[in-house]
């Protein structure tokens, strides 16, 4: 005597209809995880200022640093991508920060401070630097697109204090308000340095 399960019509129908239902829903949660992840890096193309992650090279950092022997710190990077910038600046004694919108590009930095034992030197928020408060910091870096340029300087015009330094990489600040100290020629990605001047 067999002791095989003998399926019927309708019991097939129903492992078919199980079987399509997980798919169905392995599918939808691929589709929501991916977007979850993917949001943030391709949110900034909807924002009135594009600012795409661009991570800098080691000898762009190698430079902004040449030029910034003598600045005061506290340091901040706005648009912080991976931490880069504001790790390498600890390393050099600065207090930093980076600010950036990309939530898992701060954790990301975060965790890349832990491991490169510069953590206790670095903070890294997730913030819109429209929103964020400048008026601390002695040493500011940018990494900024072309359109938001005109729109940065008046804010940095406004919220800077004396004496702070401001290093713009790939793209400078506007002439109309700023004047430019000195300028290094990167290849692709030049730089500018700015001081913000008593009245």
């Amino acid at each position: 005597m067999s002791t095989t399960a003998e399926t019927t019509p309708q019991s097939d129908a129903a492992t078919r209809k199980r079987r399509k239902l997980w798919f169905g829903a392995g599918f939808v949660g691929c589709v929501a995880g991916s977007i979850a992840f993917a949001g943030p890096f391709l949110s900034p193309v909807l924002r009135k200022h594009c600012l795409p992650y661009l991570p800098a090279t080691e000898n762009t950092i190698k430079l902004l640093f040449s030029e910034l022997k003598g600045a005061r710190g506290p340091l901040i990077d706005l648009g912080s991508g991976d931490g880069r910038v504001v790790i390498a600046a600890a390393k050099q004694g600065f207090t930093a920060h980076g600010i950036e919108l990309n939530i898992w590009l701060v954790l990301y930095s975060r965790l890349r401070s832990v491991l490169a034992g510069t953590s206790s030197r670095t903070k890294f928020y997730r913030a819109d630097l429209w929103k964020y408060d400048l008026s601390t910091y002695n040493t500011i870096i940018v990494f900024g697109g072309e359109s938001m340029m005109s729109d940065l300087s008046v804010k940095l015009k406004r919220e800077t204090v004396p004496n702070t330094d401001i290093i713009s990489c790939r793209f400078p600040l506007d002439s109309n308000v700023w004047e430019s100290c000195d300028m290094i020629e990167d290849g692709h990605n030049p730089l500018w340095r700015y001081q913000q001047k008593s009245d």
